[in-house]
Formats: C-alpha cells, sequence, structure tokens
C-alpha cells in the first residue's frame, strides 16, 4: 500500500492520515488479537508526516512514535516485542498411510497403532514479529 504526503497538508489531508493509521492499526489488531504499540516514521517523508503529528498534537498515548534516518520514506507498525501465536488444537488421528489391515489386530498391534497414528491433539506455538509498512510517496499537487 502507498500513501501520499502532499506539500501543503490541508483538513482533508489529516482526515486521511488518520484513516490510514487507524485502518493499519486494526489490521494488526484484528488478526494478531492485540494492539500494536509502536509506528516507525522512516525516510523524509516519515520525518514529516511525524513533525506533521506533533505540530497538530494528537495524541497517541500507549504507542512509540519513532523516527529513523532510513532512506526509504515509510510508516512501519509493528509490536514492541514478539509476540507468541498459538494455532488451535490439532489431531494426529488420521488415515494409516495408505496401509490396510487384514483381520482384527491383536493387542500389540492394536496398542502400536494407537501409539503410532493416534498421538493426542496438540497446539502449535512460534514466535511471529509481525508488521505492516506503508510506504509513502510525495503527491503531485
Amino acid at each position: 500500500m502507498k500513501f501520499q504526503v502532499p506539500i501543503e497538508k490541508d483538513l482533508t489531508f489529516a482526515q486521511d492520515l488518520i484513516a490510514m493509521i487507524s485502518e493499519n492499526i486494526s489490521d494488526l489488531t484484528g488478526e494478531y488479537e492485540k494492539l500494536p504499540n509502536k509506528i516507525i516514521f522512516t525516510g523524509s517523508l516519515g520525518k514529516e508526516l511525524l513533525s506533521f503529528i506533533q505540530e497538530k498534537e494528537w495524541n497517541f498515548k500507549g504507542f512509540d512514535l519513532e523516527s529513523t534516518d532510513i532512506i526509504l520514506d515509510a510508516l512501519i507498525f509493528k509490536y514492541n516485542t514478539p509476540l507468541t501465536q498459538i494455532d488451535g488444537r490439532t489431531s494426529v488421528m488420521g488415515s494409516l498411510h495408505g496401509k490396510e489391515i487384514n483381520g482384527i489386530p491383536g493387542p500389540e498391534t492394536a496398542q502400536k497403532i494407537i501409539s503410532t497414528y493416534a498421538s493426542p491433539s496438540f497446539m502449535l506455538e512460534r514466535t511471529v514479529r509481525p508488521e505492516k509498512r506503508i510506504l509513502l510517496i510525495r503527491k503531485c499537487q
């Protein structure tokens, strides 16, 4: 996604900027069920937007607003710390990988089948570092 930054910033631009920021925060919150808490303003256009926000004295309480000297003009929405993402309970119970059992298995064979193919449910847990990056471009007037 790209966001256009004009030289002259009017009320319409201010409304578009706050709508874009709100939309990206909502997207991350909806996907990861936690509010992101850092917005990084990069490049000259990023610094320009941060100055605009500070001049307007917009309240971003609960968010770390940072500026970096990276050349890329962008806004980056992210979390201060990595998130632990847990995928729902997964059952391994399933097919016998195409194997055919003829007759009734004995107790020893049944135990092997149960221990090999019917392990209890488990959860997948991983650490993620989600972010949304919005490229900034100069709007020609």
